[in-house]
């Protein structure tokens, strides 16, 4: 009797199911050995079949990650470890075909966490700072129309708060009002009461404090004020932060102290950043 060639791979297949279920232990052995000892050809084989069932293996390879999550990420850690370059590429090649996706994901994110937002921005002000004051005023030179057209707004949306009062105020007032603090200039007024809840307290006149609603503070404790409310507020307060961060760094840089000081400073101060309004 003549077997055709497809009933001799059947025959074998079934003869090598019997004799693995037989000497589950050794061939597991086996298999692991050869595979260590033949890297290309497990790789060759996987390419095979990925070209031959693409569908298949995907579906192996998703329910194979949701079943294992730990040996799947220490996987991709190590493949990004081994391969940055691929892996860098293969980011920019999503993102251009899933720009709109990427961007919506990039601002859920950014609105989830501030804190890491600023963080990312001041330390990358840090490393670029010539490079992005170059860029800026290249661009403001080239768009002088947009640059007013962006001031406009910006001064209908945020009315200038300084008052004749406040000027007062401040002139008064030589050094800084945060407990143990003995800065004495530049110094900033700010609003007890907030002017845009409260607007009638303005230019002072809230009782609850001698007489008004100023208090003057440093660069760095006006920052260090708003940054531990910032918690309590919406992103639009958030923001502001960035303006206050840029005048404490002149202020610093002009007084010759250390960006790392205050950064302890302002971490020893508001370790919870947890303050009601």
């Amino acid at each position: 009797m003549v077997l055709s060639d497809e009933e001799k791979k059947r025959r074998k297949r079934e003869t090598d199911k019997k004799r693995y279920a037989k000497n589950r232990e050794k061939s597991i052995e086996r298999s692991k050995k050869w595979i260590k000892d033949n890297p290309e050809k497990v790789k060759e084989g996987k390419r095979k079949r990925y070209a031959k069932n693409p569908e298949k293996q995907r579906e192996q390879s998703k329910k194979w990650k949701k079943d294992n999550p730990e040996k799947a990420k220490e996987q991709g850690r190590k493949w990004v470890r081994e391969n940055p370059e691929r892996h860098r590429e293969q980011g920019r090649n999503w993102m251009r075909k899933n720009y709109e996706k990427h961007k919506k994901s990039g601002r859920n994110w950014a609105r989830e966490n501030p804190e890491k937002v600023r963080e990312q921005d001041r330390k990358s002000y840090a490393r670029n700072r010539e490079r992005i004051r170059k860029f800026q005023n290249k661009w403001a030179r080239e768009n002088p129309e947009l640059i007013k057209s962006y001031r406009i707004q910006f001064s209908k949306r945020n009315p200038v708060a300084l008052t004749k009062k406040m000027t007062e105020y401040r002139r008064s007032h030589r050094e800084c009002e945060w407990s143990d603090c003995e800065q004495i200039t530049p110094l900033h007024v700010h609003h007890i009461l907030s002017r845009h809840k409260n607007p009638k307290y303005v230019d002072g006149d809230y009782h609850g404090r001698i007489g008004n609603n100023f208090i003057c503070y440093c660069p760095f404790h006006h920052y260090a004020y708003h940054d531990a409310y910032s918690a309590n507020r919406k992103q639009r307060h958030q923001n502001h932060l960035g303006l206050l961060w840029f005048k404490v760094e002149k202020w610093a840089n002009e007084n010759k102290i250390s960006f790392e000081d205050l950064e302890i400073e302002l971490a020893q101060m508001l370790p919870s950043k947890v303050i009601s309004a």
